[in-house]
């Protein structure tokens, strides 16, 4: 059985293998959507759409990566409730509503990424709970240090 630590550090082990994929897929996915069209014998358009969709995502899903990692960090040396992770949580919050704004758009010339889109709106509600959570823990924390000196 998995205690909180070791939790983390599978976390952090997949948030890399993760960024390790991004990297990967954004620089194979002209090939990749190229034999999936001749394959599946889908419209010439598409490779197009799909690509204008995906390349300004990879850089929203990257940073999106990268602040979870911060975060996942953090918890791991104890720093849980501080407000850097209630800031990068912020800004996974804000990447997440980019990426479905993105997508959401793109549903209207390829359907699949309506899924994507409603996916990453919910990701971004996630978040910005988390991110409550976090900030009135540590406000409370904050006011209680106060109340003591």
């Amino acid at each position: 059985m998995l205690n909180a630590q070791k939790s983390v550090k599978l976390c952090i082990i997949l948030t890399d293998i993760f960024i390790c994929a991004l990297v990967i897929l954004t620089v194979l996915l002209p090939f990749g959507v190229s034999w999936y069209v001749e394959t599946m014998h889908r419209s010439q358009t598409l490779p197009a759409t799909i690509m204008i969709t995906c390349y300004p995502c990879a850089p929203f899903l990257g940073i999106l990566l990268f602040m979870l990692r911060r975060v996942l960090k953090r918890i791991l040396k104890g720093d849980i409730f501080i407000n850097e992770n209630s800031h990068d949580l912020k800004i996974i919050t804000c990447c997440c509503i980019v990426i479905a704004l993105i997508t959401l758009i793109a549903g209207r010339y390829y359907i699949p990424f309506y899924i994507v889109g409603l996916t990453f709106v919910f990701l971004a509600l996630i978040t910005y709970a988390a991110n409550s959570v976090f900030l009135s823990v540590y406000e409370k924390k904050y006011s209680e240090n106060d109340n003591n000196n």
